[in-house]
């Protein structure tokens, strides 16, 4: 079970991440010719980011314009663990003409960052932590995203994942039929708790611990009020 489902909303909001540290030793070792110089661990282990994979696939251009609209392209590249469940461009064309201009007009970039936060979980997930299980999770909008793994695909909201476990060098994208928006979800919620509807068992997810060690990157910004 997560751990007060695996951090508190306010405490995604506010989201760190940490990256390594890099130790200096006082006194550097002598430097080995050109030639033989080993390639650093980090060139050694270097992998597209989440922005660079979605950018390669070539299914997300529309989410990639939102994401550059809103001033989020960069934050999401510099955090540690992200999941990001990732709109098709079909999906995004799915929504009313009128939506999507609203959403892409400068003069509400705020309600497209609660609308694109509300699609990033503060961990890195994977399918396996999903399937056979359901509830909710904070996403970093603050507001809970309904998983529900106990079907034939795996649902968040009222979208489908028509493509998981997409892995990145900072975490995992799944691409999804549908955009999802947190009034939809929290319209849906009143209407559950009108119905009583049995308590959920929460999907096992895996925390994002922060290393105290390491300095901290930029934190994923908050939406306005």
């Amino acid at each position: 079970m997560l751990k007060t489902a695996m951090m508190s909303a306010v405490a995604t909001v506010a989201l760190i991440a940490a990256g390594p540290a890099l130790a200096q030793e006082a006194t550097p070792p002598t430097t080995p010719p050109a030639e033989t110089m080993p390639a650093s661990p980090q060139e050694a282990s270097q992998a597209p980011s989440v922005t660079e994979v979605l950018r390669a696939d070539g299914r997300f251009t529309t989410l990639l314009a939102a994401l550059e609209q809103a001033e989020l392209t960069s934050v999401l590249e510099n955090q540690a663990a992200v999941s990001i469940f990732a709109p098709t461009d079909d999906a995004f064309a799915a929504l009313p003409e009128e939506d999507r201009t609203r959403l892409m007009d400068p003069a509400n970039i705020g309600e497209l960052r609660e609308v694109l936060l509300y699609h990033v979980i503060a961990a890195d997930v994977a399918s396996d932590q999903i399937i056979g299980s359901r509830g909710s999770v904070p996403t970093a909008a603050g507001a809970q995203v309904q998983f529900d793994g106990t079907g034939d695909a795996i649902r968040v909201d009222s979208a489908t994942v028509v493509e998981g476990d997409i892995e990145t060098a900072n975490g995992t994208v799944f691409a999804i039929d549908a955009v999802l928006t947190p009034s939809a979800r929290q319209a849906d919620m009143g209407d559950q708790e009108a119905a009583a509807p049995v308590e959920p068992t929460p999907p096992t997810l895996p925390e994002d611990p922060v290393d105290e060690a390491r300095e901290p990157n930029d934190p994923l910004p908050t939406t306005p009020e």
